[in-house]
């Protein structure tokens, strides 16, 4: 599990940071150790929990029927496979918002049933059981528990498969970072069975140290050994392909911001030109630099753009004025394409620095730095789904 995430759930759950730093193994049992606690006391709760579950049910029920209502649902309420969760109260919150959906597009037949009666469906229940106080609780206690159960999983980041790889570089000189590649009958692919237990941060420096580099026509990944080998690599090697001084300008300052960084395996790789269409020699677009935030998983491009080489024309001074408003039209479409491209395929925005932006590198570096600092808190409150959800089922009980 990358460090990130660690130290993000153990303040959370109050693990003392000096812990963390001196022993991965000792965070491992920390969460086990909370995951028993929780266990222990759904135990001591269990019994008047089912007594008052059945009153809810109205007939004479068992635990695993009580289970069944509040476990099964996981991937239904919330999409568990593909999201991150920033900490239990983060689950819980976005399964409560997950079943007030639910509430919501079943309230005729929630209404109909509550006027001719009928057996309880889980929507019903559960906004009723959250209602006692007992229960409430031991439901807390429950999703708590499911979320230290599958630790790695609910705080794991999840990418859009068209990022399963990323393919960089220009011309011929290409490169792949692939989550956890694998070549099979001549070809770079995904091992997907791997995939899930990868526990790097996805995109980020601890990722290519972990992975290495994919050079299409070898068959065994580029490794780096360390940080200082892959700062060295990627300033004679990935930094040199481009001619641009802006260019260079802003791999001296990412470089710098890994070295003065007091975690760099956790910063999310600068990546220079970013191909559109892999590693196809042949291909439409390349973006200067990117940035795939795994914390956010918010993907922004960044465009090198001076007039002099973006939208500037041959021959202006022998062209009229409706031939050269009709090329730098076609120029500004071909622009416009590109960044509409990047987003409808991996979800990429594009922030272009102009050469009144370019007078200022170290602003525009200010601007890449946000974007690789930037950290996600989550959006939901466990108190306000709660609300909502007792909203929801209010309004269909009606």
């Amino acid at each position: 599990m990358a460090i990130y995430l660690m130290l993000d759930i153990c303040r959370r759950i109050g693990v003392r940071r000096s812990l963390i730093n001196e022993n991965m193994t000792t965070l491992t049992k920390d969460i086990q150790r909370k995951e028993e606690e929780l266990s222990l006391r759904l135990e001591d709760m269990r019994g008047e929990a089912l007594v008052r579950f059945s009153q809810i049910v109205g007939r004479k029920s068992n635990v695993h029927q009580m289970h069944a209502h509040i476990g099964r649902n996981n991937n239904t309420f919330v999409d568990s496979v593909r999201m991150q969760f920033h900490s239990p109260e983060d689950f819980i919150a976005r399964w409560l918002n997950g079943l007030t959906q639910q509430v919501i597009e079943r309230k005729a037949y929630i209404a109909r049933r509550r006027h001719f009666g009928g057996r309880k469906r889980t929507e019903e229940i559960i906004p009723e059981m959250l209602q006692d106080e007992l229960l409430h609780d031991y439901i807390h206690r429950f999703l708590e528990r499911n979320f230290y159960r599958n630790f790695e999983a609910r705080v794991r980041a999840k990418p859009d498969q068209n990022l399963w790889q990323v393919w960089f570089g220009s011309g011929k000189l290409v490169w792949g970072l692939l989550i956890s590649p694998a070549h099979r009958f001549g070809e770079w692919t995904n091992d997907k069975s791997q995939m899930r237990r990868e526990n790097y941060a996805y995109w980020t420096i601890e990722h290519v140290l972990e992975t290495g580099l994919i050079a299409p026509e070898n068959e065994e990944p580029v490794m780096s050994p360390d940080v200082q080998a892959f700062l060295t690599f990627y300033q004679t090697v990935l930094a040199r392909v481009s001619n641009s001084k802006y260019e260079q300008a802003i791999s001296t300052r990412y470089l710098d911001y890994i070295r003065e960084s007091d975690s760099p395996g956790s910063v999310p790789l600068l990546i220079p030109e970013l191909r559109y269409a892999g590693k196809e020699v042949k291909h439409l677009y390349r973006l200067d630099f990117s940035v795939l935030n795994p914390y956010t998983m918010r993907m922004v491009g960044f465009e090198i753009s001076p007039a002099s080489s973006h939208m500037s024309i041959a021959g202006s001074t022998k062209k009229t004025q409706k031939t050269l408003n009709e090329e730098l039209s076609a120029k500004w479409s071909k622009e416009a394409d590109k960044r509409n491209a990047y987003f409808e395929k991996y979800g990429i925005t594009t922030v272009t620095f102009t050469d009144t932006d370019l007078t200022d590198i170290d602003q525009c570096w200010e601007h890449i730095k946000g974007i690789l600092e930037e950290r996600s808190a989550g959006p939901l409150t466990v108190e306000g789904a709660e609300r909502q959800l007792q909203a929801a089922y209010a309004s269909a009980s009606v």
